[in-house]
């Protein structure tokens, strides 16, 4: 009741506020298109020609950017629909493969790093406006951002940025909401669907001259699909913009959340093809879940100086607290981090000639406690404690980059220099078993150079070689018998890939394609020899080679007038990805995988999806993916079936009087009723029982909403 009265607050406050005055604006209103208000009256359409993207720490355009990305823009976030998370965005994209066990238990994976993590998106590093979202143990959490949130995404692929870190599978860049291109509003959106889902988003834009701020607050739940599946997850976020001069601004950015998940954790073949939607025995016995609190908040700044100098400066905090209840354990954990970016970049130009030379740093500090209680009997009641640990760790990233144009050519060159050290303190030893101790990797220096091709007016060709890695979490450095590997190494890669990428149909088709080969080297191997322990060690090599391709076609719309002027867009998004991912030289105790698939990727993956409008407002969208089988284990002894999902999205918009808009849609997920795994455990253990390598995913589930918005 607090808190549906403080929303209803809220909105009544921001209407009158709103209905009083008129504010001149600027709204980015699709991936191509930026609408100018004028004095809430009159509107101007401006049609843009390619994306832009800063991913690579330089304003361009995507077509001339030297490496391979995604971006995921404001249009295609919104026609999707999403509701708890942005899981589905990043596995539509090429390269990317996600896999969705329940609302807090997922794995994202790029080009197959990161694939054999048990429970966590890992070796990738993540950022929200800056802001870090991996921490110093390597997991980046990015499942619980709000989607309300969100502007657009840009997914770089492999180790092929220097300014963010030479994160081994790569780095998703997440923007939040700029509240400066949007006009002073308000808008609503209610969600209902299959499994008791309900969600609520409340999204405010106040926009003027010189100060701007966004409002986000979400409400969401759900009963589950399976068995001890309940989900609710409260967020707010404030975005506020401050243009001093042409020359200074300052961003703020305060977002918390509040999850509560349950865990029906994964099951084994005979459960998954009779009873998907039971949870395991054990995690439902015990009513297993995780309750956490996280807070990030970062104050970000840019100036021009002279001769062409700026500076971005910013700063940053993370608190995360968490208790998970576990039928082994019960768990608990916090962190808090906080640290600094600062950049300094200057340009060079002359005719014909462009350079920017950027450098900066990046230090981040970070305090983890975390403890370990008995469950007693397994039936959800804590006991005694049993471990008590405390990590202090300080991570720093310098970097330097110099960009070139000169004349058909684009030349990017970089390096980062990363040291990272770890303080840890065993607060519950006995004897002579105290592993407390500093243990860091070293100074580990990754260099890059890309360049592109303009060969003509629209169409690139790109290059990279570049250096990654990923230095090993302090419990991946655990011995057997509890004590810290001296011997562990962080994994590194060798990377390189090559593309084309172009326009072509008077600008209507856009094609992305690019192959890739990386070398792993000191593939760190985890195996499980607890219910809740694994042991990390160096065991060999492994090849990452694929092919991905996608393609973006406006068929009706834009410069291909439509036939019948009621038909206002047809397009066309699909792409497709290759792996061919490998052990090259892997040995795990006594058992040779060299040659093996590397398990928990498909070989082969198509997205497809097909939206069409009207001029009177009707919409509709179908999505079709194909996943192909994968290993489950090193092994190669048990793989999973093919499959094949359809989605469907109808909807209605309208506009009343030029200020209110309303948005009504039903989407039809898993059409056909397909039976799939929506996650697979790899390397599932046998404990008494057959390895439980499942999460079965969602049968034929519907969802409907409704969003209103008053300009």
């Amino acid at each position: 009741m607090k808190r549906a009265g403080l929303l209803f607050t809220i909105s009544i406050n921001l209407f009158f506020y709103l209905s009083a005055g008129e504010a001149n604006a600027v709204r980015i209103q699709e991936d191509d298109t930026v609408s100018v208000i004028i004095n809430n009256n009159d509107t101007l359409v401006v049609d843009l020609e390619e994306t832009v993207v800063t991913a690579f720490n330089r304003t361009q355009r995507l077509l001339d950017v030297a490496g391979s990305m995604t971006s995921i823009g404001q249009l295609q976030l919104e026609r999707e629909k999403q509701s708890f998370n942005i899981l589905s965005w990043l596995g539509n994209a090429p390269g990317v493969f996600a896999h969705e066990g329940a609302t807090n238990t997922n794995r994202v994976s790029i080009r197959g790093i990161g694939a054999r993590v048990p429970y966590a998106t890992g070796k990738i590093r993540a950022f929200l406006n800056d802001i870090p979202l991996t921490n110093t143990s390597g997991y980046s959490f990015i499942q619980d951002i709000d989607p309300a949130l969100i502007q657009n995404i840009d997914i770089i692929k492999g180790p092929a940025t220097s300014v963010y870190g030479a994160g081994l599978g790569g780095t998703i860049s997440i923007t939040a909401r700029r509240p400066g291109v949007h006009t002073s509003g308000i808008s609503n959106s209610f969600q209902a669907g299959s499994f008791g889902l309900l969600r609520n988003s409340l999204t405010a834009d106040l926009s003027g001259d010189k100060a701007s701020t966004s409002l986000v607050y979400s409400i969401s739940g759900s009963n589950g699909y399976r068995e001890n599946n309940q989900f609710s997850r409260d967020a707010v976020s404030t975005i506020s913009q401050l243009q001093f001069s042409d020359n200074s601004s300052i961003t703020m950015l305060l977002s918390y959340i509040d999850l509560k998940s349950h865990i029906p954790s994964s099951i084994d073949s005979v459960t998954f093809a009779n009873s998907p939607a039971s949870a395991a025995e054990n995690w439902l016995r015990t009513e297993g879940y995780e309750d956490s609190r996280r807070f990030i908040g970062g104050v970000s700044g840019s100036h021009y100086l002279r001769n062409g100098l700026k500076a971005n400066i910013s700063i940053f905090s993370i608190f995360h607290d968490e208790k998970e209840m576990r039928p082994f354990d019960v768990f608990y954990e916090d962190r808090l981090s906080f640290g600094s970016r600062m950049r300094l970049s200057r340009e060079v130009k002359s005719e014909g000639f462009y350079a920017e030379i950027t450098s900066g740093g990046e230090a981040m500090f970070e305090k983890y406690n975390y403890s370990n209680y008995e469950n007693i009997g397994g039936a959800g009641e804590q006991g005694e404690i049993i471990s008590d640990n405390s990590e202090r760790t300080a991570r720093y990233n310098l970097f330097i980059q110099a960009d070139a144009d000169i004349s058909k050519w684009s030349i990017s060159t970089g390096v980062n220099l990363n040291y990272t050290g770890t303080d840890y303190s065993d607060r519950f030893h006995s004897g002579s078993q105290d592993r407390s101790g500093w243990y860091d990797y070293g100074i580990i220096i990754s260099p890059r150079i890309s360049s592109v091709f303009r060969y003509s007016e629209d169409h690139r060709f790109f290059a990279t070689l570049s250096h990654g890695f990923s230095p090993p979490s302090l419990s991946e450095t655990l011995s057997p018998e509890g004590f810290i590997n001296p011997d562990i190494k962080p994994e590194k890669s060798w990377n390189l890939e090559a593309g084309f990428r172009g326009q072509a149909a008077g600008k209507d088709l856009f094609y992305d394609i690019s192959f890739y080969r990386m070398q792993v080297q000191d593939l760190l191997v985890a195996e499980r020899v607890a219910e809740d322990a694994w042991v990390g060690r160096n065991a060999g090599e492994s090849i990452h080679q694929g092919i991905e391709a996608e393609i973006h076609w406006l068929l009706l719309g834009g410069s291909r007038k439509a036939a019948v002027n009621i038909i206002e867009e047809v397009s066309l998004r699909a792409n497709y990805t290759y792996n061919h991912l490998y052990f090259t030289d892997f040995t795990d105790l006594d058992d040779d995988y060299s040659g093996n698939r590397i398990p928990g990727v498909p070989g082969h993956v198509l997205n497809a999806s097909l939206y069409s409008a009207t001029g009177p407002g009707m919409y509709a969208m179908t999505g079709w993916r194909y996943t192909g089988r994968m290993a489950m284990n090193d092994a190669n002894t048990s793989f999973t079936d093919a499959y094949s999902l359809l989605d469907l999205i109808i909807g209605y918009r309208a506009s009343f009087s030029g200020r209110v808009s309303a948005d009504i849609f039903l989407r039809v997920n898993n059409l056909a009723d397909r039976h799939y795994a929506s996650m697979i455990l790899v390397n599932a253990p046998s404990f008494g029982g057959p390895p439980r390598y499942y999460y079965p995913g969602l049968p034929r589930n519907f969802r409907a909403g409704i969003t209103l918005s008053y300009r």
